[in-house]
């Protein structure tokens, strides 16, 4: 009888794992030889072993009583959104979930365990001739929640192997987000200043068009903190976020300036029972968004600036900072101040200057002189 092996089989010519082994015992056995189909070592030493199970119950014609089902996709999209409901925000999951229906539609409800590099390929063609194709960006970010959700069948332990997305290179995207220039910021707090007094009793955005576009400008905040910022997080010098409040689900502290301080005591006389800082009505998402677009645009108009979004105003609040560096400002200050947990996520946001790099040469000739 030959050597029984205790695993699966590289095959040399094709790269893919086999099944080869010796099944029963003389006279009956048998070779039972057939492809894994995977490269992956941990998920065909798990597929052997399914198969090595499976071959003996043959065997012995006993049936498997136990034998688990296979786990749908849609099964575990459903348990993965009832995990997330309880660590993100009511807008994150609900994006989650309506992406997650996106990738059903395309794949049905398969087993996870059937999940191949093919149909990685079907959902990225899928996306980009949907009726509204996705960008490149917003691709990658479908295959990052299809990361985060095999990630969670791995722990699971609903998945066999490595994560399959790991081998999904994502697309090279030419982010538009920049710092402004200091003429651009002026042009924007006009358009702003200008959009506010044109503004109409019931337009609720716009009549705070200048001051949202300052309190990011000031705090270096994202659009949803500032506009979801209560009157609770004001702590005599301070602006204080609750885990529950970042992005980052970490506390972060802010003190409050003297320009920070007259935008908030000018909305201060308009407060609502709501308890949020900016008093207009909130009636969904769908319908902020729809203003903020609106804004938006009014904004690119009157300012000139054509590119212009609310996150820029992060990285130029960044940017001016960073111009800061050495003259009694840390790096780390900066961190805190954007809620970074990570250095490489600051550096992101410090966009060069020609007047500092220029600078930052003059001294380097200087120190080189003496």
């Amino acid at each position: 009888m030959p050597k029984r092996r205790e695993g699966p089989v590289l095959s040399r010519g094709k790269k893919y794992y086999m099944f080869d082994e010796i099944i029963g015992f003389a006279p009956d056995k048998r070779r039972v030889r057939r492809s894994l189909r995977t490269q992956d070592p941990e998920k065909a030493q798990w597929l052997w072993e399914q198969e090595y199970k499976k071959q003996w119950r043959l065997y012995y014609g006993v049936e498997d009583k136990q034998k688990p089902k296979p786990v749908l996709f849609s099964t575990i999209c459903r348990e993965f959104i009832d995990y997330q409901r309880n660590i993100r925000h009511v807008q994150e999951w609900k994006a989650q979930e309506s992406r997650l229906r996106v990738i059903y539609d395309c794949w049905g409800d398969i087993p996870i365990g059937d999940v191949s590099t093919n149909h990685l390929t079907r959902l990225d063609t899928y996306l980009k001739n949907m009726k509204r194709p996705r960008s490149n960006f917003t691709i990658n970010h479908y295959f990052t929640l299809l990361k985060t959700l095999f990630n969670y069948a791995i722990k699971q332990e609903k998945y066999p192997g490595k994560n399959p997305i790991n081998q999904v290179q994502p697309y090279t995207v030419d982010k538009k987000r920049r710092a402004y220039t200091p003429d651009e910021v002026v042009r924007i707090i006009a358009a702003a200043e200008k959009v506010e007094k044109s503004a109409r009793s019931f337009a609720h955005f716009q009549k705070y068009a200048k001051r949202i576009v300052l309190m990011c400008l000031y705090t270096g905040m994202r659009l949803g903190e500032v506009l979801n910022l209560r009157w609770e997080n004001i702590e005599d010098d301070k602006i204080v976020l609750k885990r529950s409040e970042t992005k980052q689900r970490k506390e972060k502290v802010m003190p409050i300036t003297a320009g920070l301080k007259e935008v908030l005591d000018s909305i201060r006389d308009n407060r609502r029972n709501d308890g949020y800082v900016f008093p207009f009505h909130r009636s969904g998402v769908r319908v902020q968004a729809g203003l903020l677009d609106s804004l938006l645009r009014r904004i690119r108009e009157y300012s000139g600036v054509e590119d212009f979004i609310f996150h820029n105003l992060r990285h130029t609040a960044s940017t001016i900072m960073a111009s800061s560096l050495g003259q009694g400002v840390g790096l780390a200050d900066v961190m805190k101040i954007l809620g970074h947990s990570q250095i490489k996520t600051t550096m992101r946001y410090l966009h060069s200057d020609f007047d500092r790099m220029k600078k930052a040469m003059e001294t380097l000739a200087e120190a080189t002189k003496k």
